[in-house]
């Protein structure tokens, strides 16, 4: 059996916990994971400060994981570009994926890692985008969460938040089981 190889860029910036959470739950989802956990430096003077950095928040992030896994985990300290040297170690170990992070302010700027990644990549990736923002910043309309509620989900929006030009087809589907699994158990 194959192992699912995840490659993980690291900045190990103060949301490289994050990043490293996602992977660790993407990994989870496979019997038999190696991760590559990647930090890339613009200088070679720059390796063992950053290999002793990159051990530290690995080993930590992984010794919160219970015994009886199956998982190699490789780290590498690269010099060079981040996007670039990401996307080449994917490519030397044939990743199944990447996970990166993209926390910036500007989300879409074009000379961001991440997405110099998603323009490079030829294996699927996942971003990993700033969390905690406060919920106030987007406060559902009250009315519209109850319009919501009460029609189970096929109108989405209170009068004065619905877009007259813009239409939502909602549909409730209930399809029988054996449609899916041609009569037999699914299990």
């Amino acid at each position: 059996m194959n192992r699912y190889r995840i490659v993980v860029g690291l900045d190990l910036s103060e949301y490289a916990e994050v990043v490293l959470e996602h992977a660790l739950d993407q990994a989870a989802r496979h019997d038999q994971t190696e991760l590559h956990f990647v930090t890339v430096v613009p200088d070679a003077r720059l390796m063992a400060v950053t290999k002793k950095r990159l051990t530290e928040l690995v080993r930590d992030g992984l010794g919160l994981l219970h015994d009886g896994i199956d998982w190699r985990a490789r780290m590498h300290v690269r010099v060079g570009k981040p996007a670039e040297e990401i996307v080449a170690l994917a490519d030397d170990v044939d990743a199944d994926l990447i996970v990166v992070g993209r926390f910036s302010q500007h989300r879409r700027r074009v000379g961001s890692t991440a997405q110099r990644v998603l323009d490079l990549a030829s294996s699927p990736t996942l971003t990993v985008n700033q969390l905690g923002k406060p919920v106030t910043d987007h406060a559902q309309c009250p009315d519209c969460a109850r319009v919501r509620a009460s029609s189970d989900g096929e109108v989405w929006f209170c009068d004065r938040h619905r877009d007259r030009d813009r239409d939502t087809l909602a549909t409730t589907l209930v399809l029988p089981s054996t449609i899916w699994t041609g009569g037999t158990l699914m299990w």
